[in-house]
């Protein structure tokens, strides 16, 4: 198939759109992080720092681990923890036991979540299935973090979380999967956890374990070293997996995904007591290998991310994500298994695909033990000649809840979720679902 002439305007306009995009995001990051500075800049900002302190029992930060390094973790108080006799090291288990109730309303594919992809669209070769309900635990995880302190005074951490979010087999067979198992030494982090571009502190609080997932991001192997760079400010850079490289290979040619080289990435973090602020790139190879009946193929992909917390009040925070980049499509979490990076062109070339996201939250706290959580979010890939008509294309969720903690270890709540799917031939779908929790939390 001939590709059409426009294709590489559109690449140049793409382009130039981006680099136009990181520069103004580059003047907004700085102009939030000198408004936050003059709001009331503060040191040894700590995760509790961002929230109201009455509202701990209901603060999606309690659930959800942030890794720290250097002296963020040495000021950590590191609560609830207990000697390990003859180490010197302390230990804490963490977690919750989480029961959720889903009822679906269109024949969403995924029982358990609610992925934008998996939303249904008539007449896409998927095969129709009528509403149901699901009941399950599998969220439910459990933690083991022990640290230390050299003789020099140099903070260590070994930290593990499992899940059983194990969908491998059957649906309803829930097996124990790795999500955190990284170990921490002074400024250096090694293992799997959160990706550098990865915001914990920006993603809107839902119950649906998609949160939806127009987001940037995911858990994977690295390798990182962070410093402070002065107060309030912090660096970061890495070497990672990308573990969900999603190349299509439209005519199914002979070869895989192969990776030589590991992504690099970068950030720089700005925190104050009214929030945090996140501004990153990243840049990585995508590679088939026609093992040797091919030629081999590649490109370069790289994407860049902005997001946030800001304290609106005591009472409000807004978040927000928002990343863009070309080849960026595994980047996205919606986008993850479409074949969204790239395109394997039946002429045997690579050609990346420009993929963006945007998430917008807010809470409200009702009180300090009831609180409205709000999260919209969309994300996009490039138009591409070469996929499918039934390829996604795009798409979007709504969630909004309403999450209470009765007793200091417990919290319930209820959500309502609309979603929405487009792909490359026009044809698009809407589903929606109600889904409700109740969380024991030790």
């Amino acid at each position: 198939m001939n590709r059409p002439a426009f294709l590489p305007a559109r690449r140049e306009r793409a382009v130039r759109d981006i680099l136009r995009s990181l520069g103004w995001a580059v003047v907004l990051f700085w102009a939030l992080a000198s408004e936050l500075a003059a709001q009331q800049a503060v040191q040894n900002t700590t995760v509790q720092d961002t929230i109201p302190s009455d509202t701990t029992r209901i603060d999606p930060l309690r659930n959800n681990n942030v890794d720290m390094t250097g002296d963020e973790l040495a000021a950590d108080p590191f609560a609830n923890s207990w000697p390990l006799f003859g180490s010197g090291a302390r230990m804490a288990i963490r977690g919750y036991v989480k029961l959720d109730y889903v009822q679906d309303f269109n024949g969403a594919y995924d029982r358990f979540q609610f992925p934008i992809a998996q939303v249904p669209v008539r007449g896409d070769g998927r095969p129709e299935q009528s509403a149901y309900m699901n009941f399950f635990a599998r969220e439910s995880r459990i933690s083991f973090d022990v640290r230390s302190v050299t003789e020099r005074g140099t903070p260590l951490q070994v930290f593990l979380e499992m899940d059983f979010w194990n969908t491998e087999d059957t649906p309803f067979f829930a097996t124990p999967r790795l999500r955190h198992f990284y170990g921490v030494y002074g400024p250096v982090l090694a293992g799997r956890t959160w990706g550098t571009l990865t915001d914990v502190y920006s993603l809107a609080t839902t119950l649906d374990f998609a949160a939806g997932d127009a987001i940037s991001g995911s858990r994977r192997p690295q390798v990182r070293w962070e410093q402070t760079l002065s107060d309030g400010f912090k660096g970061a850079v890495a070497l990672e997996m990308l573990e969900f490289v999603d190349i299509d290979n439209v005519a199914d040619q002979p070869g895989e995904a192969s990776q030589r080289l590991p992504l690099l990435a970068a950030r720089t973090t700005r925190t104050t007591n009214r929030g945090r602020l996140m501004l990153g790139g990243s840049v990585f190879e995508l590679r088939w290998d026609g093992l040797g009946e091919i030629s081999n193929a590649t490109t370069v992909g790289w994407g860049v991310l902005l997001s946030g917390r800001l304290g609106l009040g005591k009472r409000d925070y807004l978040l927000w994500n928002a990343s863009g980049g070309n080849g960026w499509g595994s980047n996205i979490a919606t986008a993850i298994g479409t074949g969204s990076s790239a395109v394997l062109t039946p002429d045997g070339t690579l050609d990346p695909l420009f993929a963006w996201n945007v998430q917008v939250g807010g809470v409200h706290y009702l009180s300090n033990v009831v609180a409205l959580n709000l999260s919209l979010a969309w994300a996009s890939v490039e138009d591409s000649p070469d996929r499918p008509g039934t390829s996604l294309k795009e798409g979007g969720t709504a969630h909004v809840n309403i999450v209470w903690s009765p007793v200091k270890s417990v919290n319930t709540g209820v959500e309502y979720m609309l979603g929405l799917r487009r792909n490359y031939d026009g044809a698009d779908g809407t589903a929606h679902r109600l889904q409700a929790m109740i969380k024991y939390i030790f």
